[in-house]
């Protein structure tokens, strides 16, 4: 059968790249596709022309998917279009179902018993909060536990060597040795996990020749969907079952990596012609689902990062609005903002964000006012995160201030210097001395006068903060008790405090907002409602490979999208050109409108956000930034603040240590803007 008569046959309409991308069939081939392009339709196509069309056994191709649902997807979608007969005699799976399949065929060659795959989730977790009590002597948070089973998946597909573990950190454990103890507590056991199964069948194909000669001559053709989020040995197993035929066909486009966490691998298609030197580079880059506007606008933005293929993504030509910034003055407005959005929205809008954090305050007030809404993919980690235990035990103790056991969880993040044996002593003795805990260590001879001022300080502060309204609670806690700072020397996570604070502004009391996030977890389990709504809340990553007809961007600020700064540090880098093209899919979700929050303050505004929108002069702003030098130790001199030293730069903020006011964190761009400094030496202190 010709390819025109297969096209006929089966009522396909596809462009020429597609065509091209149909009938390469032999050696080895990348096809990047950009966003909406079609590069399902064109996979399953493929599959069908080498069945159908050119007499490929269907039992000697197998086609690998990222997920089980993406596998049965594409399994009916080749049914709808060639029928059901061809459909079963055809293999859709995910790696790890192939990995699965390689360590059974080694099972019955060998007569050996493989170790018990570890299946439910619960018990993974189990082990991992046994270990982690083992080594801190405290109790694992959902969110700690879930952060070490995200840094383990990394590891073992990454395939880290020691001194490449030793750099990997998890807040509040020393991971390298945790990791190492849940391995052979897992061989003590003699069990595997899922990311196991890939290492246990690499290995058997390496040093297990028998086996890798089934694979290889029963899969003569290998072809893999989103080979972006690949991981490294994932690679490294495809490759070896490709070896023979050398016929691997891997879509994916590396613009859309966004799972870098999980140990995605996109370096794969940049090196893919060193790795396979016949190898045969296609593009589809048609995007049929966004309009021109959207399309132009995300092509201009990905091209800022330096590693990736040259690709150019070009619309059909469809019109529709300029993508739009929608300027708020905070992140507490933000929420009020899209509640009205929300409310007079009479099309399908999807509200999109980096993380689920970003929800939370939405959901509290959708659910006050009655808007409906779902929720994809709902992470709970938020309410047992370590921060927000932290504040809540704060204000049971403000209420309970002779409890020792929430005492001795909080005493030492709030910087008055108690010793953990002056906090059980005040333990001991406070109940039959008639006195608060910290009203004894205020008179402790054990601390010193500095510690005692600080005690009685904090005590004073429990006393307002329990009749307060829960949001300036919330503030007294991290800005005047000592908690922020506390923050601040450990990397902690000073925004889980803002979300907590947006939510304090509804309610009386701080007692009142640890009722009310019981509330809000029970809702998020939920997930909203389940008939189809108008409202969709989604991180961007649930979002990938999804379209919506309207897209709101929300917490487009600095610290969060983009997560990172860029920096000449090589890690940074990296990170910083997958914060991109995370932000390049959230655009290209969009099929008709994009609205992105931005925020007046310069401070807060993304420098994403800056880029879409440019400011009126912006030019000769940025030329003004880049010969004016604030390297540390240049003077500069401040309309407000007179002479100062400049102690760092981190981007466009610049900490500069004025003898008048002390150190100041200022907005290089907005003090270039508004003509606030001058680097003039006439008048320069010495």
């Amino acid at each position: 059968m010709t390819f025109s008569q297969f096209q006929a046959t089966y009522h396909l309409s596809l462009n020429q790249q597609q065509q091209q991308a149909v009938q390469t069939l032999d050696g080895p081939v990348l096809l990047l596709a950009v966003p909406g392009s079609g590069k399902t339709t064109v996979l399953v196509c493929r599959i069908g022309y080498m069945v159908l069309a050119q007499g490929i056994p269907p039992q000697s191709v197998l086609t690998m998917t990222y997920t089980i649902s993406a596998a049965q997807d594409m399994r009916q979608r080749f049914a709808t279009i060639f029928g059901a007969e061809y459909a079963k005699r055809l293999e859709f799976r995910t790696i790890n179902g192939v990995c699965s399949r390689i360590i059974a065929c080694y099972e019955r060659m060998t007569g050996r018993k493989a170790y018990t795959l570890m299946e439910d989730g619960r018990e993974q977790s189990a082990l991992i909060s046994n270990l982690y009590h083992q080594h801190t002597q405290e109790y694992a948070t959902e969110s700690t536990i879930k952060s070490i089973q995200t840094a383990i998946t990394y590891a073992k597909n990454q395939m880290l060597r020691d001194e490449e573990l030793d750099q990997v950190e998890v807040d509040g454990v020393e991971f390298p040795a945790l990791y190492r103890a849940y391995n052979q507590a897992l061989q003590q056991q003699q069990k595997m996990d899922y990311d196991d199964q890939m290492v246990y069948a690499r290995k058997i194909l390496r040093l297990c020749p028998p086996v890798l000669q089934y694979f290889q001559q029963r899969y003569r053709y290998l072809c893999v969907d989103e080979a972006q989020d690949t991981s490294k040995i994932q690679h490294s197993i495809i490759s070896m079952l490709a070896h023979s035929h050398q016929n691997l066909f891997l879509v994916g486009d590396e613009d859309q990596s966004i799972y870098g966490f999980r140990a995605a691998y996109p370096q794969a298609l940049l090196h893919f012609q060193r790795t396979y030197p016949a190898a045969k580079i296609l593009y589809m880059e048609t995007n049929y689902r966004s309009t021109r506007e959207i399309v132009s606008a995300a092509q201009t933005f990905i091209e800022k990062n330096v590693n990736r293929h040259p690709k150019h993504m070009v619309s059909t030509g469809r019109t529709g609005p300029n993508i739009r910034a929608i300027p708020v003055w905070d992140r507490k407005s933000q929420y009020t903002y899209l509640t009205r959005m929300a409310k007079q929205s009479s099309q399908p809008m999807a509200i999109l964000y980096r993380d689920n954090d970003s929800a939370i305050p939405l959901i509290d007030l959708f659910q006050r006012q009655g808007i409906p809404y779902s929720c994809r993919q709902v992470d709970c980690g938020f309410f047992s995160h370590k921060v927000v235990r932290d504040i809540g035990n704060i204000i049971r103790f403000a209420s309970q201030p002779q409890n020792g056991a929430l005492f001795l969880d909080i005493y030492y993040k709030l910087g008055a210097g108690i010793s953990r044996v002056a906090a059980i002593e005040a333990i001991d003795r406070c109940a039959g001395e008639g006195m608060t805990i910290l009203e004894f260590l205020s008179q402790c001879s054990m601390l010193s006068p500095w510690s005692r001022k600080q005690c009685a300080a904090l005590q004073t502060h429990l006393n307002h903060l329990v009749a307060q309204p829960a949001h300036q609670a919330i503030h007294r806690i991290v800005h005047y008790m000592g908690y922020g700072r506390y923050l601040e020397e450990r990397g902690g996570d000073v925004r889980k405090a803002e979300i907590l604070e947006a939510l304090g502004q509804y309610e009386a009391t701080p007692q009142d907002l640890l009722e009310r996030l019981r509330t809000l977890y029970h809702l998020m389990r939920e997930g909203g409602s389940e008939a189809p709504e108008n409202i969709i809340l989604s991180t961007i990553h649930s979002s990938k490979g999804l379209e919506y007809p309207n897209v709101v961007l929300m917490d487009v600020l600095d610290g969060i999208l983009p997560q990172v700064s860029a920096s000449e540090g090589e890690e940074d880098f990296d990170l910083y050109q997958e914060e991109r093209r995370l932000f390049y899919v959230a655009m290209t979700r969009a099929k008709d409108t994009l609205w992105v929050l931005t925020f007046r303050s310069d401070l807060l505004t993304s420098c994403f956000a800056k880029e879409l929108f440019p400011e009126p002069n912006s030019e000769i702003h940025k030329s003004r930034m880049q010969t004016m030098t604030t390297a540390p130790g240049e003077k500069l001199h401040h309309k407000k603040y007179g002479w100062g030293t400049v102690l760092n730069r981190v981007g466009d903020i610049m900490t500069v240590s004025f003898p008048s006011v002390g150190e100041k964190k200022l907005s290089l761009s907005t003090a270039i803007k508004n003509n606030l400094i001058s680097v003039k030496r006439e008048g320069c202190p010495k």
